[in-house]
């Protein structure tokens, strides 16, 4: 499906435009609900519409259809369900689903006992590992339709998110160590966000913005309470710039650690700056304690970019392979805005 732009007008001048998502959600929506017809069309032919209901389920970036297959899990409504993944961007094979549950569920039914013991033995590892983290929790933990014979592990979970908001993500794998290890890479990463985390005096979470991304908003004509709402679901959002009297040619918006930053490829000079750093494509002849000067001084003192002006420090420089490449440290605002996804 292809990209629907918006554009940002500030005084009636077009100045960059973003990759909007609402009409590409739309259509994401529409062809899931295309898919789950199709499931319910193919089980009710196979004589098993009764046997083993289904609904969708899904979170960030994944849609799965959810079967359930075990008796305890129909009865109670907890235990594992059998999940198989859709991809709403392609068309409903009816011939390729009803193969893929009749094999799915039977592998589930032959050795429901086994599956039911490994569900227990996996549930019982990953909960401690979320018992005291604040902002992450266990959600389920299901099976996967696997690509060879049988069924991969399948864990849902929350965790806090680089823009402060709670994401529903997912590990799949073959076994359980394999599961924690993955489990545990993300939960790293959410610690590192909780750490990040400051709470205001309302009690809702605070987020920043750096000099160089409100200076970006401005020169576009955005407003920051606006921009929240055109993100995607990476929690990024790239542009391109239809005014040349603009400095830069593209470049995207993100989250980090509930800071927004922004990545710029400027028209002169051969220049990128991402996030926090500048990078400088052509060869330097500046020897290496030119450099190593720089450090602790005002970016300005090596470059200066032309209708581009925000303060930062020179944290690191070095050159590498003809390139120039500048760490900077960058002041930060709070972001005020109660509108973010």
């Amino acid at each position: 499906m292809s990209n629907s732009p918006t554009s940002m007008q500030s005084d009636r001048v077009q100045k960059i435009v973003l990759t909007k998502d609402q009409m590409r959600w739309r259509a994401f929506w529409a062809n899931t609900q295309w898919h789950e017809h199709t499931f319910r069309k193919v089980l009710r032919r196979m004589g098993f519409e009764q046997s083993f209901p289904i609904e969708l389920a899904g979170g960030h970036r994944f849609t799965n259809i959810a079967v359930s297959v075990l008796d305890f899990q129909q009865a109670s409504g907890s235990g594992p369900r059998l999940l198989i993944p859709i991809d709403p961007q392609s068309h409903p094979d009816e011939r390729a689903i009803e193969a893929s549950l009749a094999r799915s569920i039977g592998l589930m039914l032959a050795d429901a006992a086994m599956y039911d013991q490994i569900w227990v033995d996996t549930y019982s590892k990953l909960l401690p590992r979320f018992a005291k983290r604040p902002e992450a929790s266990l959600e389920r933990m299901d099976f996967a339709e696997g690509p060879h014979d049988g069924l991969m592990l399948h864990a849902e979970f929350l965790r806090l998110d680089h823009d402060f908001s709670t994401t529903r993500s997912r590990r799949i794998a073959s076994d359980i160590e394999e599961l924690i290890e993955a489990i545990d890479f993300d939960l790293r990463e959410h610690d590192r966000n909780v750490a990040a985390l400051t709470v205001d005096e309302s009690g809702s979470h605070q987020r920043k913005i750096t000099g160089l991304t409100a200076h970006v908003l401005e020169l576009a004509g955005i407003s920051p309470d606006d921009l929240p709402l055109l993100f995607n679901d990476d929690g990024d959002q790239p542009f391109t710039s239809v005014d040349g009297s603009l400095p830069f040619s593209a470049g995207r918006f993100y989250w980090m650690r509930g800071t927004l930053e922004c990545s710029l490829e400027l028209r002169k000079g051969r220049c990128w700056i991402d996030g926090r750093r500048v990078i400088l494509s052509h060869p330097s002849n500046l020897p290496a304690t030119t450099l190593s000067s720089c450090v602790g001084r005002p970016l300005c003192t090596l470059l200066q970019i032309e209708g581009l002006q925000f303060d930062a420090t020179i944290k690191k420089v070095h050159a590498d392979r003809g390139c120039i490449v500048m760490e900077i440290d960058m002041l930060t605002n709070e972001f005020r805005t109660n509108r973010l996804r």
